[in-house]
């Protein structure tokens, strides 16, 4: 197997500036675990959560978006509303396997994303748990 580029390692702190919210072709797929975290802290029913916060894309569930492609968790001036109880997907952004997949793929999102490159230095062996989902990205 070849060496990845990210063997010394990535920095990432979430600046939470939003941009990941707002991707206008991007959809938030969301797991079980993900309902009951994000219905417990909307203190609302999975059947009140599932119709008013979510929709079927390809057979998933997915957030609804709006129709500029902002998460329907998105606002201006708090950003994600629910960002301490946000979905698995989003709590392992950037370590996508699309970012990861070369340096000049990391480096094109690190233009998107003001947190890539900054703040807490991740190790080859934790990007490589989120990648199979055992980690999640460190708080910071």
């Amino acid at each position: 197997m070849l060496d990845p580029f990210y063997r010394k390692g990535l920095r990432f702190s979430c600046k939470k500036c939003g941009n990941c919210c707002r991707i206008s072709d991007g959809f938030v797929y969301i797991s079980n675990k993900d309902i009951a975290r994000i219905t417990e802290a909307l203190d609302s029913t999975e059947y009140e959560f599932l119709d008013n916060y979510t929709e079927k894309n390809n057979g998933f569930v997915a957030l609804k978006s709006y129709p500029n492609g902002d998460c329907i968790f998105f606002t201006e001036n708090i950003g994600c509303k629910v960002y301490d109880h946000r979905p698995r997907q989003c709590r392992t952004f950037p370590f996508w396997s699309n970012a990861l997949s070369s340096q000049k793929d990391w480096e094109s999102l690190s233009s998107y994303c003001p947190g890539i490159n900054t703040g807490i230095l991740y190790t080859k062996d934790e990007i490589e748990k989120i990648l199979i989902g055992t980690m999640e990205t460190k708080k910071g």
